[in-house]
């Protein structure tokens, strides 16, 4: 739950209820006194009304008050403490400028190291001889701990504060570069990316947390175009900026660019973000976290994706019983996992709302589920986590195998495989701009978000008649990619505008970290579930690859996991074994477009069960346009 809102329930009216029924939006930046209201108000002193009028009215509303929903706090039945906090948000336009820019820019390196690091491999491996059982844990330790530790950010920044959690957030994933970029030894390099990982996370779910508490709704939809589309840019350009680093600079430099630009902007970040925060003692604090629960996701999420990783190594390791065990106990921890959410909110005292669950009177902490289970009672917000499950998993699949496509069927070299990605990245850029401005001055997401998944999917579709031959496959993939970024466009921050359309002010932050949680691991399972899919569909070419001449060895890892790393190998056989090659992976990978496609479609359809609503500009309650729930 956000700060604001421990401050706004307490046993006297709080002078900061102030009713956005009030405010005009034509002179939103200039109006400095309060307005009557037709809601009850409490009785102030003229300066602290103007001085309240003015907090509110800056570009930068907090969740203090929650702009959608248009909720007035009530008194508590019972006394609470009050947690103490400052008495503004982010003040000014350049501080809030300035912090969201920091955000940004610490967002970016945190995709960009998702997926850079796969195309450098060899070139990391030859330096330090990585044996086989830690090759795919170079790339997928980052992924695992990152995914993992997203619902855990999101609680801890409900009980000590946003700002400080994204300072530290940023310091680990400051640290984790540096172990990676002075790296010895192979385990060393993976300590690295484990703890970059974790800071990842970090800062992966609280650049969302931080911009939905900066921002009302409207202001906010604009926002978080931006924001998705520094992902998305970053996601579609990291494999090959990995190449591009390995293949003409120094593989260390993958980690070294991360240095600079986090110092940077935890230098702005501690100097321009504003956020109300708590003061929660540290024991308190750690006492009212969610342990059970924060136990099993972890558990949950890490054996899971460990399983699939392994699973997706080669297209029989499924069978073994190591791999069945991790997958199946994953599987069973996640359907415990929501009873520790029930338990957590029973355990809290009854007689308190959800948005009072932090300290009683006598400073006892009550436990802060991860994720409260009524966040997912709605249907609507189970369709936009849904939509955010299926683009995620189809992004971070195109991101990874067309590059796959473009280097090892069109032998292109990582740089120029950059070049086409740009077909991909600036359309989603603009796009995302683009929906985010139509939203914030319709109020509407629900027709841009559905006309963004229907050119997905037939984006995706189109890619199923790319062939193993080059006849007029450059502008086709370019063409294709063009129309995929399009599609991509709104759908980064849709489905987060329609989670917190169904949600409490109380309940953001949770919700936040939820909508994180389920892009991160979608993305993941997405490239491991192709790459099964995509090893599944390539196993019975091994026999033309061999009959061509083509190393066993190399047969053997390019139906593995290592497929990209090799391209560069491929490039240099034999004109006839290049052929074979060519001839498999694009029959495999024909196969794989199909698997997306129809996983977009599952979304396009999924979208229709979001309820329709109008996001509130200044001034006005939310219509909803077809069914309150």
């Amino acid at each position: 739950m956000t700060e604001a809102t421990d401050r706004l329930h307490t046993t006297t009216p709080s002078p900061f209820i102030v009713s956005f029924d009030n405010l005009n939006s034509a002179n939103y930046a200039s109006l400095h006194q309060p307005q009557h209201s037709h809601s009850r108000q409490t009785s102030l002193a003229s300066s602290t009304v103007s001085r309240t009028a003015s907090i509110i009215l800056s570009p930068t509303t907090t969740a203090a008050i929650h702009p959608l929903q248009g909720e007035r706090a009530a008194p508590s039945s019972k006394p609470s403490v009050t947690l103490n906090q400052p008495e503004t948000g982010t003040e000014t336009r350049l501080s809030t400028l300035l912090s969201f820019t920091a955000l940004s820019l610490g967002l970016f390196l945190v995709a960009l190291d998702t997926v850079l690091i796969p195309t450098a491999l060899p070139t990391i491996s030859l330096s330090f001889h990585i044996p086989d059982s830690l090759y795919a844990w170079t790339g997928s330790a980052y992924l695992l701990v990152n995914a993992a530790s997203i619902p855990c950010w999101g609680t801890l920044s409900d009980i000590f504060g946003r700002k400080p959690m994204i300072l530290i957030a940023n310091a680990v994933f400051f640290t984790g570069s540096i172990i990676c970029a002075t790296s010895v030894n192979a385990p060393m390099l993976v300590t690295g990316r484990a703890v970059q990982g974790l800071g990842g996370g970090g800062v992966n779910v609280l650049v969302y947390v931080c911009v939905t508490d900066l921002f009302a709704i409207r202001l906010r939809s604009f926002y978080l175009s931006i924001v998705g589309a520094v992902w998305a840019v970053a996601s579609a350009l990291g494999p090959v900026l990995g190449g591009v680093f390995a293949e003409k600079l120094n593989w260390r430099w993958c980690f070294y660019i991360n240095l600079p630009i986090t110092f940077v902007a935890t230098l702005l970040l501690f100097f321009t973000l504003h956020l109300p925060s708590t003061r929660m003692p540290l024991w308190a604090g750690l006492r009212s976290l969610d342990w059970p629960g924060t136990f099993t996701i972890l558990s949950a999420t890490l054996l899971l994706l460990i399983g699939l990783q392994l699973g997706g190594q080669q297209p029989n390791t499924y069978a073994a019983p190591g791999v069945i065990c991790l997958i199946v106990f994953g599987i069973i921890l996640f359907i415990i996992f929501p009873f520790t959410q029930w338990h957590a909110e029973r355990s809290s005292a009854p007689d308190l709302s959800t948005s009072e669950k932090t300290v009683t009177e006598g400073g006892r902490p009550h436990t802060n589920p991860l994720m409260p289970l009524h966040i997912f009672r709605s249907l609507s917000n189970l369709c936009a986590l849904g939509v955010c499950a299926a683009d995620a998993l189809v992004f971070n699949s195109i991101a990874y195998f067309v590059p796959l496509y473009l280097q090892l069927i069109l032998a292109l070299s990582p740089s120029t495989s950059g070049v086409y990605m740009l077909a991909l990245a600036i359309p989603l850029a603009l796009v995302s701009f683009a929906s985010g401005w139509i939203m914030r001055k319709t109020g509407r997401f629900i027709e841009v978000l559905q006309i963004g998944l229907a050119l997905m999917t037939i984006g995706v579709s189109l890619l199923i008649s790319l062939s193993s031959t080059t006849s007029g496959a450059h502008a086709k993939v370019i063409g294709f990619l063009v129309l995929l970024g399009i599609g991509f466009g709104p759908n980064f921050h849709a489905p987060l505008l329609a989670l917190q359309a169904k949600t409490k002010a109380a309940d953001m932050g949770a919700a936040t970290s939820a909508f994180g949680f389920v892009r991160m691991v979608s993305g993941a399972m997405g490239v491991v579930i192709g790459q099964v899919v995509f090893s599944l569909l390539l196993h019975p070419h091994l026999d033309s690859f061999r009959e061509a001449g083509v190393d066993a060895g190399l047969a053997q890892r390019l139906s593995g996991g290592q497929a990209v790393s090799e391209a560069r190998n491929v490039a240099g056989l034999p004109e006839m074994q290049r052929i074979a090659v060519r001839r498999g992976f694009g029959e495999s990978l024909r196969g794989t477009w199909i698997f997306y496609a129809g996983v977009s479609g599952v979304g396009l359809l999924v979208s229709f069960g979001i309820v329709r609503v109008r996001m509130k500009s200044e001034g006005e309650e939310v219509r909803n346009s077809s069914v309150r729930e």
